[in-house]
C-alpha cells in the first residue's frame, strides 16, 4: 500500500513544472514560509504563493484519481 502511495505521489510530482516543483519542496518539506522561499527563488511572494496554489491543485487532482488532463499545473499568465 504505501509503495503505490507513493508511487502515486511521485508521478502526480512528475507533472508539476520545475518551478513548481521548488516551491513545493521547499514549503512542504522543508518547511519554509513563503516570504523565504520568494527570497530563496527571487521571485515575488505572490509568486510563490502562485506556484504553491496551483501545484497543490494538481496534485490533490491526480492523487484523487480525477483523471482529467490538467491545465491547471500550469500557471496561469501575470
Amino acid at each position: 500500500r504505501s509503495v503505490a502511495a507513493r508511487d502515486d505521489l511521485e508521478h502526480a510530482f512528475r507533472g508539476l513544472t520545475p518551478e513548481q516543483r521548488a516551491v513545493v519542496v521547499l514549503h512542504h518539506h522543508l518547511g519554509y514560509p513563503l516570504t523565504e522561499i520568494a527570497a530563496t527563488l527571487g521571485i515575488p511572494v505572490g509568486a510563490a504563493r502562485s506556484r504553491l496554489h496551483y501545484a497543490v491543485r494538481h496534485l490533490r487532482t491526480v492523487l484523487d484519481g480525477d483523471g482529467r488532463a490538467l491545465a491547471t499545473s500550469k500557471e496561469r499568465p501575470a
